[in-house]
C-alpha cells in the first residue's frame, strides 16, 4: 500500500474485496468489480494497491491463513482426546465454539480460503486443512487398535469424508448468512459427523 487509506473507506473497501473475492474467486475478482461494490472509483483503489495481488493478500493475509489452521489443530486435537468422537469433553467444546466464531466473524474469507483461492498462493490451503484433520484422526486410530493397521482403504475413506467436510462448511456458509442458522446448520452438521467419525472408528477397529 503506496499511501494511509481513510479508515471509513478502507473498511468498506475491505469488506467489498472480501464478497467479490468470497463469489467470483481469486481469479475471477476484479479491481473493477471491487470498486463498483464498495462505492469508490477503480482509479482510487488503484492509488492504495498496486494490482489485485496487493489488495488479495491484504485482505487474506498469511497470517490469518495461519491463525485459521492452529485454531483447527486445537479444535481437532481436543476432540481426538476426547473418549469417543461423540462423548465430547468441556474443553472439545470450548475448542469447537472458538473455531466457529471464528468462521463466523470471517465467513466471506473463510470461503475463499477453502474453495476461491485457485491462482493465488493460498490455493492449497484446502488440502492443508485436510491434512490438519488427518493428522491426529490417524493417530487416534492408531493408539485405539494398535494391533489394526489404518489400511490404504481407510485413508483413502477419512480423506474423502474431511474433503467433504470441506465443501460442506463451503456450502454452509454461502448458504446463511444470519448467525443463529449457522450456528444451527453446523450443530447438525457436526452430530451427523461426529456419529459417522464413531462409526467408521469401529469399521477400522473391526
Amino acid at each position: 500500500m503506496a499511501r494511509h487509506l481513510n479508515e471509513q473507506v478502507r473498511e468498506r473497501v475491505f469488506r467489498a474485496a472480501e464478497e467479490v473475492f468470497a463469489q467470483a474467486g481469486y481469479q475471477g475478482a476484479t479491481m473493477a468489480a471491487i470498486a463498483t461494490r464498495a462505492g469508490v472509483s477503480t482509479g482510487n483503489i488503484y492509488r492504495y494497491f498496486e494490482h489485485k495481488d496487493a489488495l488479495f493478500y491484504a485482505v487474506l493475509p498469511d497470517e490469518f491463513a495461519a491463525r485459521f489452521l492452529r485454531l483447527t489443530r486445537r479444535r481437532v486435537q481436543a476432540l481426538v482426546r476426547a473418549p469417543a468422537p461423540t462423548e465430547l469433553d468441556a474443553g472439545a467444546e470450548e475448542r469447537g465454539e472458538e473455531l466457529l466464531r471464528f468462521w463466523i466473524e470471517h465467513r466471506w474469507k473463510i470461503i475463499t480460503l477453502l474453495d476461491r483461492a485457485q491462482g493465488s498462493r493460498h490455493e492449497g490451503f484446502a488440502e492443508a486443512f485436510v491434512r490438519e484433520l488427518m493428522r491426529p484422526s490417524l493417530a487416534r486410530l492408531r493408539k485405539d487398535a494398535p494391533q489394526r493397521r489404518v489400511s490404504p482403504v481407510a485413508r483413502f475413506v477419512l480423506q474423502t469424508i474431511f474433503r467433504n467436510t470441506v465443501r460442506t462448511i463451503v456450502s454452509i456458509l454461502e448458504s446463511h448468512e444470519d448467525e443463529a442458522q449457522i450456528r444451527k446448520a453446523f450443530q447438525g452438521f457436526w452430530s451427523y459427523q461426529l456419529a459417522g467419525l464413531s462409526g467408521f472408528a469401529k469399521w477400522v477397529q473391526s
